[in-house]
């Protein structure tokens, strides 16, 4: 007992540091930001902290432009919606072709796949904004190769800058896809795949019925992974049009900024910051919740 004793002393005693880096860098900094939320802070005057309640929230939701509930909401929400799908898609379709037997060098092509999520996420989107660029950007480039005139101005034009955006978007995101549906279709026994050949199921009745039920688990960690990180997201839209043209690509990580650095006022910004927190917090519950009913049934 004493043995036994010791050792659980000891484990605690290990799991100190990590629990006080915990603390220090994630626990503090989200309990700092909602007490900002509810407090009149300045960036030029961060010593006045005044008490102001729900002033912060009133105002990110009363202002007009541009306007929270009918810009930067849906926009953020298209975004989201438009990222997770082409992400989860893409990468399930990637690891379903690559985990099928016959390919030869599927260690080179899952390397290559995996590439761009190994990519600083600032030179990623500095390589699209060029890629973008209408006058000397690749894209236009290789168009105007093959004839065509009318060239897109792609994240110039306030009705396109958001689909583009979510291209660059997949393409960055879908490898950390591509990983846990790898992962998922490898745990899947080839027993079951030879059993439902003898039955007589073909392709699309085995993935219909066998791969994707049994990688449930994985698909909902994904969908979770996936959705958290593109809410969240900040770097690609910031530094190819810092939310603009007419704030058409302004998601909510933008104009948290926007609002706390940009016009220094913490305490707009810290109450957007929650408003992120509470929505993440929405879309995990929701789809653990659908994931458990359906498991249990």
């Amino acid at each position: 007992m004493e043995i036994k004793t010791k050792n659980t002393v000891a484990g605690y005693i290990f799991l100190i540091p990590l629990a006080v880096l915990l603390l220090s860098m994630s626990f503090y900094p989200l309990m700092r930001t909602i007490f900002l939320s509810f407090h009149d802070v300045k960036l030029a005057t961060l010593g006045n902290i005044k008490f102001v309640g729900l002033k912060n929230f009133i105002a990110i939701f009363k202002r007009v432009s541009p306007s929270f509930i009918s810009m930067i909401l849906p926009t953020t929400l298209w975004y989201v919606f438009g990222s997770v799908v082409g992400q989860i898609g893409f990468g399930f379709l990637a690891a379903w072709l690559l985990n099928a037997k016959g390919i030869a060098g599927k260690g080179i092509f899952r390397s290559i796949v995996i590439l761009p999520w190994v990519v600083s996420s600032i030179i990623i989107s500095i390589s699209w904004r060029f890629m973008y660029e209408p006058r000397l950007g690749i894209l236009n480039y290789l168009l105007g190769k093959i004839g065509v005139t009318n060239l897109p101005t792609y994240l110039n034009n306030p009705d396109t800058v958001l689909i583009y955006l979510i291209i660059a978007n997949i393409w960055h995101g879908m490898p950390f896809s591509f990983i846990i549906q790898t992962s998922g279709l490898q745990s899947i026994s080839e027993d079951i795949y030879e059993a439902a050949l003898i039955d007589g199921a073909n392709g699309l009745q085995r993935l219909r019925h066998i791969t994707i039920p049994m990688m449930r688990q994985f698909l909902v960690m994904n969908l979770v992974m996936c959705s958290m990180n593109t809410i969240n997201s900040f770097d690609l839209i910031y530094a190819t049009t810092k939310g603009g043209p007419l704030f058409r690509s302004e998601v909510m990580a933008v104009y948290m900024y926007r609002r706390a650095f940009d016009f220094g006022k913490l305490g707009e910004g810290s109450a957007v910051a929650v408003v992120i927190l509470l929505l993440n917090l929405i879309l995990t519950i929701s789809y653990l919740r659908m994931n458990k009913e359906r498991w249990e049934g």
